[in-house]
């Protein structure tokens, strides 16, 4: 299939304007880092010394269960910095020293279920996915997420059905490397009309995605979707630049050049420190992020030899609609 010859279905062709469209000076620290209020702590303390003599199943946790009023209101200013400030939210921070790893997940699952649904996030259906260096390299079957490898500009699960919302809670962070950085792929789309026009075009027209084995036997190990998408009124964006190449390499077809063109330079435009946050994570933050909006990178890591405590983060997935499995 040629992506020439396909409908690029809405083409926004305008500015596109707001909060969500930043770059790095228009952004202080308050639009996307926020301080968990003591309230908040306070109720969040009465859950688990709850859970610990109720013991109950985090994937059956409900919010509504729980006296957590202060915890709605500061999650509902949460769910607003994703959904239409900067697009990202790391809120600071849960008590590490008080809560073990089990309790820090009931926390983040009651938290995260306050902004949508958690959904599965992987073939196998896991609904809570932990980030960590299994000791593989990056392949056609094993994502980035499971090696200390740098993982470059991309959305999450992009090649197959990807969740509005993303979130990561950070356990343990390595002595060394794994700076996160985010951009905007909606600046990215405005520089792109600006300067760029045949490669935003080319952006809206269908790429073959690897899949990486996330699929049932049998079933296309490709999908053929664009970087951005549209409705007329608001943009859509997924990207994840090598499993484009990738891709082209399962279904033995040529990538074409302006295609190549494009992503590179929209991988050069988010690259551009002046277009992107750079920040440290630390243990007990959780971090949001708008999966349609923002793209986000992570440099290399060394964990500590012979320590048991490796760099550890644990990502969820949120969405209201659709189904709940990874078929969206």
């Amino acid at each position: 299939m040629n992506a020439n010859n396909v409908d690029m279905g809405l083409f926004y062709k305008n500015e596109i304007k707001g909060s969500l469209a930043w770059k790095r000076d228009n952004l202080t620290t308050s639009d996307w880092k926020v301080k968990l209020p003591d309230p908040v702590l306070d109720e969040l303390h009465n859950l688990i010394s709850f859970l610990r003599v109720n013991p109950t199943p985090l994937e059956v946790l409900e919010p509504r269960d729980f006296d957590l009023k202060a915890s709605y209101r500061f999650m509902q200013k949460i769910q607003s910095l994703i959904a239409n400030g900067s697009g990202l939210a790391v809120v600071s921070k849960l008590p590490t020293e008080k809560f073990n790893k089990d309790e820090l997940k009931q926390i983040y699952w009651v938290l995260s279920s306050m902004i949508a649904r958690p959904v599965a996030q992987s073939f196998d259906g896991r609904l809570l996915y932990d980030v960590i260096d299994t000791g593989q390299k990056i392949g056609t079957r094993t994502r980035g997420d499971l090696t200390n490898q740098e993982l470059s500009w991309h959305t999450d699960y992009g090649f197959n059905f990807p969740p509005p919302f993303i979130g990561l809670l950070v356990i343990n962070t390595a002595p060394k490397g794994g700076i996160s950085r985010v951009a905007s792929m909606l600046t990215a789309h405005n520089i792109l009309r600006e300067k760029y026009p045949r490669y935003l075009e080319r952006l809206y027209k269908p790429f073959w995605w690897n899949r990486q084995g996330e699929h049932p036997d049998g079933d296309a190990p490709t999908h053929f979707y664009p970087i951005f998408s549209s409705d007329g009124k608001t943009v859509r964006g997924r990207f994840i630049k090598w499993l484009l190449y990738k891709g082209y390499e399962l279904m033995g077809e040529n990538f074409d050049q302006l295609g190549r063109d494009a992503i590179d330079k929209m991988f050069d435009i988010m690259s551009d420190p002046v277009n992107h946050l750079m920040f440290d994570l630390e243990p007990g933050e959780i971090q949001f992020m708008n999966n349609f909006v923002v793209a986000h990178s992570r440099s290399d890591y060394q964990d500590e030899n012979g320590s048991d405590e490796k760099r550890h983060l644990v990502r969820i997935f949120l969405r209201n609609n659709g189904k709940q499995s990874f078929m969206g």
